[in-house]
């Protein structure tokens, strides 16, 4: 066993060699700096509409139930927003004492729901016209855009995004079909008059002699009104005008049915964006909405709409148009039930004509309710905080209007009254005195450090973020992480935390006409020292594209992922999600780890080895997994986290030896081979010379028996010396 052991180290050895000395190892600097917080509050009255004069005083800032000192308070209009990023600029102080450097921007982020409802073929050309106007605006990018059609239900067409190509595409795409709209059937209908029908019966000669009974019948309405279909090409005739008629009077019958099916839309829109969080800017492409004609009703939806958050600004899709004036088309009904009216006073009158009386009172709410549809629409978006955006093709103005509403918001700035930056969500509440305003703000934060060029989350470190901080963080899926040190000192150590994700615990999504799977892995981890401060953040989003060839092989593996760190000695802890993004699942783990001091020789951790891949160009000194085994090709350790091995198993591991250059012995180690606790062998060797940065690393395979196995190594030099275990298991044959 002895000779072994030696040919074992012997051929570790060829591993080494010397590294590039002109590069140094980078330190982890942890900055402990004062942050403040930057938040976009938007307020709003009863009626939705924005408040502009509001004072510091106005508002109270709340952070985890604790009231901050606001140092910034200012208006921002949104025309002024795009000059105030660009150059910087910071909102004027509240009080003498404010900070120059503004940290945790929360962006008030706007959510705009392009909402197309009620469309045909010619009102949705202008709507996708009415986009395409509303897409030249310059946005913000906290202004995110969705594309809807609303039925009865609201169906995205288009998820919320920064893109306005996407948005086009959407809108280019989205179709509803010609299905009838009772308010909007044909400019002849909605200027015509029901069919009135009357039979008279007329006897004639004795009736003890016999008698001549004759009936005619009647027909009349349906007739053009000729202000409003001026030189319009339509047939008049007798037959004409009794379709025309009918179909009029079928829009009376049924126009109840009719407004209440276009509430429900609005209602069923309301609910499904007040689940979204802050604030909704609905722009309701549609040629006008019908109602029942109860102003309470209406009222009780426009409350509803200001509970959930929505702002409407409705677009009549009909533009200016003079073969379409609905104002036109009440005025027809309101003049029909006023002649029906003023026949009142007259004895007599067929039974068409007096039920025609008894329908008055519903001709006229027909004529408020579904005649003057733009007038609904104007009360919706009115009643909610908007405007109409109707009769007119000039829609430049009236967009950069809506975008500067959506855009205003005060700025406040505070510095948190709690300095700890544990990665942990807290929770902000604005309140005011004054019970006639709604107010919108980010209702939290995640507390982190700066420790890169952004303080910006990305989306799916949020995600990541928000596993971690539910009461009990989700485990969908078996992965492992693990911390081992490298390079110790009594300063600073360097590290290497390793992720292992099995592939065939994600999900492979076929694209069948590519003939490839999609596969898309996320991951945040968080590095927090003994007070729970956050010292370093990793994250990595990686989507794969593989091939049905490849996709069994492929599942076979696991997925790696690697960040070098530096960290001073102490105890760590290292809280990870990682996300299946296209399973939309997340697992979480929490591992301690300890970066003790090392003084004399160094020794790192000893970790198994899953494989060998080649460094394109030269080896990173900051990545402690790389080592230039001279005259070869770099080489970089792919690390196996797993500690329970199959059968037949010839495991290899890895460790560095960092010799004191002020001991003048030359370094030794001692490797000690056990199998269920007893020692298989035990050797002591020489080592080879340290490269240019000072360290020897090593890779030798260990004990391959059944059992539980443990391989130890003891860096020798001189007096000083370091150990350090791996314990690991070989399942039996």
């Amino acid at each position: 066993m002895k000779t072994a052991v030696v040919s074992l180290l012997l051929l570790s050895a060829a591993f080494a060699g010397a590294q590039d000395a002109s590069r140094q190892d980078p330190g982890l600097t942890i900055r402990q700096s004062v942050q403040e917080v930057l938040l976009d509050v938007t307020v709003r009255d009863q009626k939705g509409r924005v408040v502009k004069n509001l004072k510091p005083g106005d508002l109270q800032v709340f952070e985890d139930g604790v009231r901050q000192d606001i140092r910034s308070f200012k208006l921002i209009l949104g025309r002024e927003a795009d000059s105030s990023k660009a150059k910087g600029t910071t909102a004027q102080p509240a009080s003498a004492a404010t900070s120059a450097n503004t940290g945790s921007p929360l962006r008030a982020v706007n959510l705009i729901c392009i909402v197309f409802v009620n469309l045909d073929p010619m009102t949705k050309l202008y709507a996708v016209r009415a986009t395409q106007e509303f897409l030249k605006n310059q946005m913000q990018p906290e202004d995110w855009v969705a594309v809807f059609n609303l039925g009865s239900h609201l169906t995205v067409l288009q998820p919320f995004t920064t893109s306005k190509n996407e948005v086009l595409e959407a809108a280019n795409k989205a179709f509803t079909g010609t299905t009838a709209d009772f308010a909007q059937v044909a400019t002849a209908v909605l200027n015509a008059t029901p069919n009135i029908m009357s039979i008279s019966v007329t006897q004639t000669g004795n009736s003890a002699a016999g008698v001549t009974v004759t009936s005619s019948i009647d027909v009349t309405g349906g007739e053009l009104n000729p202000q409003a279909i001026n030189g319009a090409d339509i047939a008049t005739g007798p037959a004409a005008n009794m379709q025309r008629g009918d179909l009029a009077g079928q829009r009376r019958q049924f126009g109840g049915i009719e407004g209440m099916r276009e509430m429900d839309q609005i209602l069923a829109m309301i609910r499904q964006l007040g689940t979204l969080p802050g604030r909704k800017s609905v722009l309701l492409l549609s040629p006008g909405i019908a109602t029942v004609g109860d102003p309470d009703m209406f009222k009780s939806m426009l409350d509803k709409a200001t509970k959930a958050n929505v702002t409407i600004y409705g677009i009549d899709v009909n533009g200016l148009s003079a073969e379409l004036d609905q104002s036109q088309a009440s005025s027809t009904a309101l003049k029909h039930a006023a002649a029906v009216s003023s026949s009142q006073g007259a004895k007599g009158g067929s039974a068409a004509q007096n039920m025609e009386r008894m329908r008055q009172g519903d001709t006229v709410a027909d004529a408020v309710r579904t005649t003057d549809t733009q007038s609904s629409l104007r009360a919706l978006s009115e009643g909610t905080g908007g405007f109409l955006i109707g009769s007119t093709n000039d829609l430049r103005k009236s967009f950069q209007r809506l975008i500067e509403d959506v855009d205003t918001h005060y700025e406040v700035i505070y510095h948190p009254a709690s300095d700890k930056y544990d990665g942990r969500l807290r929770s902000i509440d604005v309140k005011t005195a004054r019970a006639d305003l709604n107010i919108h703000s980010r209702t939290g934060y995640f507390a982190l450090p700066a420790l890169g060029s952004t303080t910006q989350p990305a989306p799916y470190e949020m995600a990541g973020l928000a596993a971690l901080n539910v009461p009990q963080p989700p485990h969908a899926f078996e992965f492992k992480a693990s911390a081992f040190q490298f390079r110790p000192n009594v300063v600073s150590s360097q590290n290497d935390a390793v992720f292992e994700i099995p592939a065939a615990n994600l999900q492979a999504t076929p694209e069948g006409s590519l003939k490839r799977h999609r596969m898309h892995v996320a991951l945040l981890a968080l590095v927090k020292d003994s007070t729970g401060q956050v010292v370093d953040k990793f994250s990595q989003d990686s989507p794969y594209e593989i091939t049905e060839e490849n996709l069994i092989k492929a599942r076979a593996t696991s997925i790696t992922f690697t960040h070098p760190l530096a960290l001073p000695p102490g105890h760590y802890t290292m809280e990870t999600a990682a996300l299946d993004r296209e399973a939309n699942r997340a697992s979480t783990s929490k591992i301690e780890f300890d970066s003790p001091e090392q003084k004399g020789v160094g020794l790192s951790s000893i970790l198994l080895v899953q494989g060998l891949e080649p460094v394109n160009g030269k080896v990173q000194s900051a990545d402690p997994l790389q080592f230039q085994p001279e005259p070869t090709q770099g080489k970089r350790v792919i690390p196996e986290l797993a500690t329970k091995l199959a059968a037949n198993t010839s495991p290899y591991v890895f460790f560095v030896v960092y010799p004191d250059p002020s001991i003048a012995d030359k370094p030794k180690i001692q490797a000690e081979f056990l199998v269920d606790g007893a020692v298989l062998s035990k050797q002591v060797a020489d080592l080879p010379a340290p490269d240019a940065t000072g360290a020897i690393p090593m890779v030798i395979n260990t004990a391959a028996k059944p059992g539980d196995c443990e391989i130890r190594i003891t860096a020798l030099q001189g007096k000083s010396s370091t150990m350090q275990s791996l314990k690991y298991s070989i399942a039996a044959k």
